[in-house]
């Protein structure tokens, strides 16, 4: 439709006076189908600059009904799709004057933002990107689909994970209510919050943080293993595999607690199937698990393949040594179990590490209060029998008479029974 300059001007200050007209008037229909028609001849015409123009001077106009202002939106976002880039973040920003600050439009304004976000990232201009999504507060939107709310909130947190800033991630993360993903509908969305969570403590060296975030994604998958099509960026493997390995290694470097020893249980009973495809993972549970010492080298666990200990992911180095760590303070435990006292260098030759790597193991587990006991450096002896004071003695003395006398009231009370009965 081909309309010469000054005859396209001319109609469009003819429909703009009568749209004035309609609006004093209070008359809605006619005013909404006036602006409609505004917004049709712009389109038609390919008049975009005049649309965006004409959209923010109409949405100022004095007693402009909602409704007309929702509709020149709309009308827009549905253009928006056909328009080159140059065009459409123009619209964009025109779109986004009309509905800021406006409840009633602040999904179509959460949309551009998220339509002028995807062009930043694309463009390789993260910061840019970020300072405009963390303006959002999507979560207080009511009118937005839960769906599409949570995609906005994961979209934040993938940003800020490019962004590389850390802290923000976190502070958006907690948009998300844990409760509210537990939906099958919206497994795919789960799974990718748990995949963003999982860099993050990643990130912060937080092994059992990010073994729960595991365990999350592996819930999901053991549901529903088409679940494994779920694209997550990152280079973030969705494999049913790899998830219960990364589970299972990340609560193997979490510091002993009986809850871990309960988790690892848990993936033994509960992952038994998936388990036998990990031979070697299997075994090295089993030792944790197990009263008996284990290999204080990592390889001889051959689990060098683990995706922990992957190059291309960050603190790899540092989970390797932590893993060592691991090994040698479960044998540091199994010696507790079996010897009152034991000579330093007895546990060095048992286990593979030097005297002054053994001193400062035993004194970090004591200091996370992991191992009671004491060192004799001089004699060169563990002694796990460490000397009581007053009123531990006091208060072992008054338990063991307590049992003595219940024991004493308990007979009395069967002697009395029998008595009753044969006499």
């Amino acid at each position: 439709m081909i309309i010469e300059e000054n005859e396209f001007d001319k109609q469009i200050e003819d429909l703009l006076n009568k749209e004035k007209t309609a609006r004093l008037a209070n008359n809605l229909v006619e005013t909404l189908k006036i602006t409609k028609q505004i917004a049709k001849l712009c389109f038609d015409t390919k008049q975009y600059s005049k649309f965006n123009e004409l959209i923010v001077q109409l949405s100022k106009k004095r007693g402009q009904p909602k409704k007309a202002q929702i509709e020149l939106v709309q009308m827009a976002m549905v253009e928006l799709k056909t328009l080159p880039i140059n065009q459409k973040l123009e619209m964009i920003d025109a779109i986004m004057k009309v509905c800021e600050k406006k409840i009633y439009l602040e999904v179509e304004y959460a949309r551009c933002v998220l339509m002028l976000t995807q062009y930043k990232e694309d463009d390789n201009q993260i910061a840019d990107a970020a300072k405009i999504l963390q303006e959002v507060q999507v979560e207080t939107y009511g009118s937005m689909d839960k769906r599409e709310k949570l995609e906005f909130i994961l979209y934040q947190m993938k940003i800020m994970i490019k962004k590389l800033d850390y802290v923000r991630l976190y502070i958006i993360s907690k948009k998300i209510e844990p409760k509210n993903i537990e939906d099958d509908n919206i497994a795919d969305l789960k799974i990718i919050y748990y995949s963003f969570l999982v860099i993050y403590y990643r990130h912060e060296n937080n092994y059992k943080e990010t073994a729960h975030a595991y365990s999350k994604i592996l819930e999901s998958l053991h549901k529903n293993r088409q679940l494994e099509a779920t694209k997550v960026d990152f280079n973030f493997r969705i494999d049913y595999n790899t998830i219960l390995e990364n589970y299972a290694m990340y609560t193997i470097l979490s510091q002993y607690s009986e809850e871990k020893e309960k988790q690892l249980q848990s993936i033994v009973s509960t992952y038994k199937y998936g388990l036998e495809a990990l031979p070697n993972l299997q075994q090295l549970i089993q030792a944790f698990l197990g009263t008996e010492l284990i290999s204080t080298s990592p390889q001889s666990h051959n689990i060098q393949a683990a995706e922990i200990f992957d190059e291309n992911i960050e603190n790899n180095k540092q989970r390797y040594i932590d893993f060592r760590r691991q090994l040698i303070h479960h044998n540091l435990r199994i010696f507790q179990i079996y010897y009152d006292s034991v000579y330093l260098n007895r546990i060095t030759e048992l286990i593979g590490i030097s005297t002054q790597e053994l001193e400062e193991e035993i004194c970090l587990m004591m200091d996370q209060k992991l191992l009671k006991c004491k060192i004799d450096r001089i004699l060169g002896i563990v002694d796990y029998q460490l000397k009581k004071n007053e009123n531990d003695v006091l208060q072992e003395w008054g338990d063991n008479v307590n049992k003595v006398l219940n024991l004493i009231d308990l007979t009395s009370n069967l002697i009395k029974r029998e008595e009753e009965l044969f006499l």
